[in-house]
C-alpha cells in the first residue's frame, strides 16, 4: 500500500472504532454489548488493571512496530480530538488553512512526566484502597470519553429516542414504546461536572494545539510514547528530496516535526500521516527505521569539521561521546518498569484481595456500604479498579447503577432501587466492565450470590403499621426470602430469612410506600459481612 493511502486507511479505522465505543454507551438494548465489548478491553488503561496479558502484549506490539498509532485509531479522546483539530482547521482563515496553523514546539518534558507521575501516584494510592480507583480515572482518556459520552450524549440519544418511540406508538407502531431508559438516569452533578472540565480542556487543547492535551497530559500518551521511540516503521525524511518548505511541520497537529534540523519527535508523533499527504516532493515516507541514519558526506565532513572546531566537543566516535548517557534507552527502562509495576501491583491486589475476612456484628444502615453489582468480587476489589468510566451505568437495563456523590466512591457505579431492581437474568455489567472492577458472571451464577440483606422498616410498613392487605415484599422476592408473620399489635409484618435473602432489590422497588432507599453491601461470591443496609 502506498503511504499517501495510509492516511485514508487510518481514518476510516478511526471512525469505525470510535463509532462502537460510542455505540456501546449509547445502545440500550444489549446488541453492541453482546458484540463489540472486547473495544473497551483493549484500551490501554483497563487493560493494565484487569491485568489482561494478551490486550498489554497486542498494545506493547502495535507501539513497537507501529509507533503510536494506538492513539490514532483506538484511543476515544485522541480521536475525538482529531475531530476538533478539523473543525479549527475548517474555520481558520484560507491562507491559514492553505499554509498550516500549527508550527513545531521541543517537547515539554517536565509537565508530562509530571501528569505520568501523578497518575500513577494515584493509581498505586487506588490499588492500596486508600482513595477509588476513580480519581485516577479522571486523566485516562477513555474514562473521560466514557463520562463525556455518559453526561451529554446517553441523555440526548435517550430521549430522542424515546420521542421517537412515543410518536411511532401514536402512528401504531410500538417498536420503541416503553423501551428506552429514563434520560435523565445517567445525570449526576458531580459527574458531569468532571465531564464538562474536561471536555473544556481537551476542546481548548485541540483547537490550540492540536494534539497539545495528548502530548502534555494524558499519561497513556507519555507511556506510549517512551516505547515509540523504538518503533520499527516511522514516518522518515529524505533529505535528498526534501526542500525545506516546512509544509509538514506547520501541518502537523502534535507540532513534532523540525523542518530545519530534519528531525521528528517520535515520542510525540501519534501516526496520522498527515504529513506524508501534505509533502508534494514525496520527501516523506513510512518505512522501516534505519539502525543508523543516512547522512549525505558533505553533511558529515561539516559536522566533524564543527565538532573538531569547537572547544570542548567530542569527535563522534571518541571516548567522550560514547560514555555519554543514553537517555533514549533509560527512557525506554522507566517506561517498561511502569507498566510491569502496573500489572503486578493490580495483580498484588487481586491475590490479596482473597479470602475470608472476619464476621462483624450488624451495624445501622446508616453506616453501611454501598450496594455492588454482584460481579464485583468486594468492596475493596471494586474500589481498586474501577476508573468511573460509566459504561455500566448506561449498559444497565433495570436502571438500577447510578453514579455516586460520595468521596470514599466519587463517581463509581453504585445499586440504588427507587427506579428498578437487579433482575437475576441480566448480566451486562459484568459482560461490558473492562477493568476488571465487574466480574463477569453466569445467569444461574448470579442466584446464588449474595449482595446484602433487605431489612424491614415497620414504622414504614403499611402492613405492620397500619394493618392494611399489601405484602408486596413476599410476593415479588425470588427467592421467597420475605414471608408474612403476625406482630404483636396483631398486623402481618414481612420478616426477611437472612440466610436466603441475596439483596436483588425487588422487594424495596415494589415496596408501596416507598421509604427510605434500601442499601446493600457487595460482598460478590462470599458473603463476607452482614449488615443492617436499609429499609422495605
Amino acid at each position: 500500500m502506498k503511504s499517501h493511502s495510509l492516511k485514508y486507511l487510518r481514518i476510516a479505522v478511526a471512525l469505525l472504532s470510535v463509532v462502537v465505543l460510542t455505540l456501546l454507551f449509547v445502545d440500550f438494548t444489549g446488541y453492541a454489548a453482546a458484540r463489540v465489548a472486547f473495544m473497551t478491553k483493549i484500551q490501554v488503561v483497563p487493560a493494565l488493571l484487569a491485568v489482561n496479558v494478551a490486550a498489554i502484549v497486542l498494545l506493547a506490539a502495535l507501539t513497537l512496530i507501529f509507533g503510536r498509532i494506538y492513539c490514532s485509531v483506538i484511543c476515544p479522546l485522541g480521536i475525538a480530538q482529531d475531530a476538533l483539530a478539523w473543525i479549527r482547521r475548517r474555520f481558520a482563515p484560507k491562507k491559514k488553512r492553505r499554509l498550516g496553523i500549527y508550527r513545531f514546539e521541543p517537547a515539554r518534558t517536565l509537565c508530562r512526566n509530571v501528569f505520568l507521575g501523578l497518575f500513577i501516584v494515584l493509581s498505586v494510592a487506588g490499588l492500596l484502597c486508600l482513595i477509588p480507583m476513580s480519581f485516577a480515572g479522571i486523566l485516562d482518556p477513555y474514562s473521560a470519553y466514557g463520562r463525556i459520552i455518559g453526561q451529554a450524549g446517553v441523555p440526548l440519544w435517550r430521549h430522542s429516542m424515546s420521542a421517537l418511540g412515543d410518536a411511532a406508538a401514536a402512528d401504531g407502531t410500538y417498536l420503541f414504546a416503553g423501551q428506552v431508559p429514563g434520560a435523565l438516569q445517567n445525570f449526576n452533578i458531580a459527574v458531569a461536572v468532571v465531564a464538562a472540565v474536561t471536555f473544556v480542556a481537551v476542546t481548548a487543547f485541540a483547537f490550540m494545539t492540536g494534539r497539545g492535551y495528548c502530548n502534555t497530559v494524558c499519561p497513556v500518551g507519555t507511556l506510549l510514547g517512551y516505547l515509540s521511540r523504538y518503533s520499527l516503521l516511522r514516518p522518515v525524511i529524505d533529505t535528498d528530496k526534501c526542500t525545506r518548505c516546512g509544509s509538514c511541520g506547520r501541518k502537523c497537529k502534535a507540532k513534532c516535526i523540525d523542518t530545519k534540523n530534519h528531525v521528528i519527535d517520535y515520542s510525540r508523533c501519534v501516526v496520522c500521516f498527515d504529513c506524508i499527504n501534505n509533502c508534494r516532493e514525496g520527501a516523506i515516507s513510512y518505512r522501516l527505521r534505519r539502525s543508523r541514519p543516512a547522512v549525505k558526506p558533505d553533511v558529515l565532513l561539516a559536522g566533524t569539521a564543527a565538532a573538531t572546531d569547537k572547544p570542548g566537543s567530542a569527535h563522534p566516535g571518541s571516548v567522550a561521546s560514547a560514555s555519554k548517557p543514553d537517555s533514549g534507552r533509560r527512557s525506554f527502562l522507566i517506561g517498561t518498569a511502569i507498566v510491569a509495576g502496573t500489572a503486578a501491583a493490580s495483580a498484588a491486589g487481586k491475590v490479596t484481595d482473597g479470602g475470608f475476612a472476619p464476621v462483624k456484628q450488624k451495624r445501622r444502615h446508616a453506616d453501611a456500604a454501598p450496594a455492588l453489582p454482584p460481579g464485583a468480587v468486594s468492596l475493596a476489589h471494586f474500589r481498586s479498579h474501577c476508573t468511573a468510566c460509566q459504561l455500566c451505568i448506561s449498559e444497565c437495563p433495570n436502571e438500577v447503577l447510578r453514579p455516586s456523590t460520595s468521596l470514599d466512591g466519587f463517581m463509581q457505579p453504585v445499586m440504588t432501587f427507587t427506579d428498578g431492581f437487579c433482575r437475576q437474568g441480566c448480566t451486562r455489567c459484568g459482560d461490558v466492565c473492562p477493568t476488571g472492577a465487574i466480574l463477569p458472571v453466569l445467569p444461574e451464577e448470579k442466584t446464588a450470590i449474595k449482595v446484602g440483606t433487605a431489612v424491614v422498616d415497620c414504622d414504614s410498613c403499611i402492613s405492620a403499621a397500619y394493618g392494611q392487605s399489601c405484602g408486596n415484599c413476599a410476593v415479588v422476592c425470588p427467592v421467597h426470602a420475605v414471608k408474612l408473620v403476625r406482630g404483636d399489635n396483631g398486623n402481618l409484618r414481612p420478616v426477611v430469612d437472612e440466610s436466603a435473602c441475596i439483596g436483588c432489590g425487588s422487594c424495596e422497588y415494589h415496596c408501596p410506600s416507598r421509604p427510605q432507599r434500601q442499601q446493600f453491601m457487595s460482598t460478590g461470591f462470599r458473603p463476607i459481612k452482614t449488615y443492617e443496609y436499609g429499609k422495605i
